[in-house]
């Protein structure tokens, strides 16, 4: 028994300053710009990576892509206007004006279809994703 409980304080005190060293080096990281978005980043490209059927990392490549469907939308967006109005006044103040405003516009809503392909010859799945695209403009630009 005496063993046990000289093992589990041992164990206790080793696991605290574990976890404060892990809080230390998250606020060091944290006070120097570091957050959890680069690692985020970094998890969701080689995740992206992969080849859904070997699971293999770098193994996916694009053979062709095509849009599917293309139209153009209406949609209203919100607009922010600044200037500067200058005062006629030596010791006056310049002041800065936003102006707020919506604005409808047409936008180009895409289907894109693209064909993929596992680089791994024993493996050689196949597969097709179709992704969404919109952007400001008109087919006609």
């Amino acid at each position: 028994m005496k063993l046990f409980t000289d093992l589990f304080s041992h164990m206790f005190f080793y696991g605290l300053i574990a976890v404060v060293c892990l809080f230390g080096l998250v606020l060091l990281l944290w006070g120097i710009g570091l957050t959890v978005l680069p690692f985020h980043w970094v998890t969701t490209r080689l995740l992206e990576a992969r080849c859904p059927q070997c699971k293999g990392f770098f193994k996916k490549k694009l053979v062709n892509s095509k849009i599917v469907d293309e139209r153009e939308v209406l949609r209203t967006v919100t607009r922010l206007d600044q200037g500067v109005l200058y005062s006629n006044r030596l010791f006056e103040p310049n002041q800065t004006i936003e102006v707020s405003r919506q604005e409808q516009v047409t936008f180009v809503e895409q289907t894109i279809l693209k064909h993929w392909e596992c680089k791994d010859p024993i493996c050689g799945h196949k597969w097709q994703t179709e992704e969404h695209d919109d952007f400001e403009g008109s087919l006609d630009s």
